[in-house]
């Protein structure tokens, strides 16, 4: 027999849920007046008592400057050493997961909860949310937002005022709305041979085009789906050496045009033979 869940339940998994629920209502409120002791307390030493009773888990060490707000406090999970500084917001409708020895700035703001973009399913109070999870390590700068489903990996550095729409990999600092790259960060490792080092980083690069190829094949499947409906061929030779043109634009390094031509003659060539097995 199929257990009925809990409109908590549905909230906490992710699932689509009515935030009018009795239950929650009564735990919204709760969390209010929680709010209303922690941000009045001057004592520092209560002040964290008051947030260790109220966040689901807080390792040790952990202090938050007045202001915060949250919607639950039962979803929000920090590891020790845990600083946020003025004005924190978060909407942990889902779980936040902070890890050890993470700093926020300023205003920080993470939204674990989002709505329906159908209209007729946003009016009707059903809302939804996406688990953020930030690693060990991590400093947010002032204004930072973090958008729903997020996850950074540890020792991530977030300038500030970035606006953080997709996850992120260890060891670099991101930054600009939507958020992107902007460095890595190589941490000391002295006892590593020179060529160890450059394949992590072949190994952290690798992480990162894997992760591009894979949204770039949910396209290619879009892409056959629509071709299946209008009858097409996989074969587009003008838009093959349109796509070539276009990539050889984005090089910068003369020395690299053409193999790096080749190879994305080979990714071009490996998608037309993933369509038409597709179509097949």
């Amino acid at each position: 027999m199929e257990e009925i869940k809990s409109e908590r339940q549905k909230m906490i998994g992710g699932e689509l849920y009515f935030a009018g629920d009795p239950e929650l209502a009564t735990a919204r409120k709760f969390a209010r007046e929680q709010m209303k002791l922690i941000n009045k307390e001057e004592d520092s030493q209560i002040r964290r008592q008051l947030v260790e009773e109220t966040f689901g888990t807080t390792g040790t060490g952990s202090y938050i400057e007045p202001s915060i707000s949250f919607d639950y406090g039962f979803n929000i999970h920090v590891g020790k050493n845990f600083y946020a500084n003025f004005n924190s917001i978060f909407l942990d409708i889902c779980p936040i997961t902070i890890g050890d020895n993470c700093m926020f700035g300023p205003n920080a703001q993470l939204y674990a909860a989002t709505h329906p973009l159908h209209p007729v399913k946003r009016n009707s109070g059903l809302e939804f949310g996406k688990p953020i999870t930030i690693g060990d390590n991590v400093w947010l700068g002032g204004g930072v937002i973090v958008t729903p489903g997020v996850t950074l990996g540890n020792n991530v550095v977030v300038a500030a005022g970035a606006v953080v729409t997709k996850s992120f990999p260890d060891n670099c600092v991101i930054g600009g709305n939507p958020a992107k790259i902007i460095k890595e960060i190589e941490l000391d490792e002295p006892n590593q041979p020179p060529l160890t080092i450059q394949r992590d980083k072949i190994d952290t690069l690798d992480k990162k085009i894997v992760a591009l190829l894979e949204e770039r094949m949910d396209v290619v499947e879009a892409i056959v789906a629509i071709k299946k409906t209008a009858d097409k061929q996989i074969l587009d030779t003008s838009r093959e050496q349109e796509v070539l043109k276009k990539i050889n634009t984005y090089i910068q390094n003369d020395a690299y045009k053409e193999v790096i031509k080749e190879t994305y003659q080979g990714i071009m060539d490996a998608s037309k033979h993933f369509q038409q097995k597709q179509l097949d």
